[in-house]
């Protein structure tokens, strides 16, 4: 009788989603709030200063919270149901994200240097991209690229592995916004794993949008405030990125029986504001002749903030902003692969520069009337 009934939910793509969604959120609703008493016990809390947009201690085990969630989430369903035995990428997901998660705890309690945090990325990303033979054979014109040799594709592959272990990370500043741009992206793959049957992937974003949801609603809504952490965002972009380089790699059968040839657009536009932003801020800083990776407050959505938002109000409007720009890159799957990149890429930057050049013009009004 019960494995009747587990071969009738393993049977069924959409029950077995919500099935791991439901545990996944029940199981955060109770690891969030006790993470977060054990982090202001321990004062495992970030600190305010000049160049944070919070005022008071805040605890920062958010991302253990979520990773211990959707962790048992995996486990509990790999238990119960044989044809997700544990197997060769489960392992690599496991033991790269808990590396990672105890490099993310130890740089949020003790500041790790940058140079350390990237040697262990780069030391994962390897590991994973070789065993799971990650590799992308055909851009498809993009650029007027196609085949790419393997080492290109191997050397490539890996440099976008280690971005999206950062870009979370780099623009996590405000309420919400990491969170719930990740809670966009797993929904998107949540899709892509319908669309292909692919029960593993499926089971892997649903317990991270169930881990998600009780996680975003204490970090922008409650009282009992807390934060994702170096070990969240970590945790995040790690998963994020093997999602992505899944999509991407091998024959690119996958992708292109769910979006066509443009299936790398279709991601650049799901994760363009952290990628986009990034750029620009490493520009600006590099042209100021200073270290890429040195803290300020001149990320988009502190231009938001500045301009007179809320937390809430820049979150949802950078949220929206993605939704939209993903939209976009939907209708755009018929169209010639650089005329959809060209579209692609000046919405976003248009779109992201809007805010600082708001901000500068409102300057500027503010200088001219104290001037007059």
């Amino acid at each position: 009788m019960i494995f009747d009934l587990l071969d009738c939910i393993y049977g069924n793509e959409l029950i077995f989603g919500l099935l791991g969604l439901l545990l996944a959120t029940l199981l955060s609703m109770y690891f969030v709030p006790a993470l977060r008493e054990l982090a202001t016990a321990k004062n495992l809390t970030d600190s305010p200063s000049a160049r944070k947009s919070h005022s008071l201690q805040v605890p920062i085990l958010g991302g253990v919270a979520i990773y211990f969630a959707a962790f048992f989430t995996i486990a509990i369903f790999i238990f119960f149901f044989d044809d997700l035995s544990f197997s060769t990428t489960s392992f690599l997901l496991a033991f790269g994200s808990i590396t990672l998660l105890v490099v993310g705890v130890l740089d949020d309690i003790f500041g790790l240097k940058p140079l350390t945090k990237l040697i262990f990325q780069i030391s994962i990303a390897v590991i994973v991209v070789y065993t799971l033979q990650f590799n992308i054979e055909n851009m498809n014109g993009l650029l007027g690229l196609f085949e790419l040799p393997k080492s290109i594709s191997l050397i490539l592959f890996l440099f976008i592995y280690v971005v999206f272990m950062n870009m979370l990370n780099l623009i996590d500043g405000i309420d919400g916004l990491a969170s719930g741009l990740s809670l966009i992206a797993f929904t998107f793959f949540s899709f892509v794993a319908y669309r292909t049957e692919s029960y593993f992937n499926m089971l892997l974003c649903m317990s991270f949008i169930g881990s998600l949801i009780p996680f975003i609603y204490f970090n922008m809504f409650s009282e009992k405030k807390i934060f994702l952490g170096d070990n969240g965002s970590l945790i995040l972009g790690f998963t994020l990125g093997f999602l992505s380089l899944n999509l991407l790699s091998l024959d690119n059968s996958i992708s292109i029986s769910v979006f066509g040839v443009n299936t790398p657009l279709v991601l650049m536009s799901l994760f363009s504001f952290p990628l986009v932003d990034t750029l620009r801020v490493f520009t600006i800083r590099i042209l100021r002749n200073r270290s890429p990776f040195s803290p300020d407050k001149n990320h988009v959505h502190h231009h938001l903030i500045r301009l007179g938002l809320t937390h809430r109000q820049a979150t949802l409007l950078i949220l929206v902003y993605t939704i939209l720009i993903t939209s976009l890159s939907f209708f755009l799957l018929e169209v010639n692969i650089n005329i959809a990149f060209v579209v692609l890429l000046t919405v976003a930057i248009c779109s992201i520069f809007l805010p600082t050049f708001l901000e500068h013009k409102t300057d500027d009004s503010i200088q001219f009337i104290s001037r007059n």
